[in-house]
């Protein structure tokens, strides 16, 4: 009976410990999470009496990303994106592509000019990493 207990305690470590090792691998590349909104933007110190949308991208994960591009879904199917300074209507630039480091965040403020009169509430805002692809963020909200 004690070696049957020692054979089964000896395998449930050893699931345990594989869970725990797929755990750490997912979590040891960068994990980019993205978000969209509303917010006034700081200017040379000053907060902006404008409304503008942003994007923002947050890594949580345990390595950099490089962020290549940002841009919106719009609900007919069209990608506005920004790869550089022309691109989009840019309110604040940031010079792409941009590193981001673990667990830190960056934020791309732009005018709602792109929206192209449809509804903010069924865009989604996107990234695109290098190496990973598009990034989806959830919809706008207003």
């Amino acid at each position: 009976m004690s070696t049957t207990a020692i054979a089964i305690l000896a395998l449930v470590l050893s699931v345990l410990s594989l869970l725990w090792q797929a755990w750490s691998w997912w979590r040891s590349g960068p994990i980019i999470r993205v978000t969209g909104g509303t917010d006034s933007p700081v200017f040379e110190g000053q907060r902006s009496d404008l409304s503008y949308r942003y994007i923002e991208a947050v890594n949580t994960g345990r390595a950099a990303a490089t962020i290549e591009a940002f841009g919106v879904t719009l609900p007919s199917g069209l990608k506005p994106i920004r790869h550089g300074q022309d691109d989009l209507d840019a309110v604040e630039p940031c010079a792409l592509p941009y590193r981001l480091e673990p667990n830190s965040s960056a934020r791309w403020y732009f005018t709602p000019q792109i929206f192209q009169g449809e509804e903010p509430k069924e865009t989604r805002p996107f990234v695109m990493v290098s190496g990973k692809g598009q990034k989806d963020g959830k919809r706008f909200f207003s």
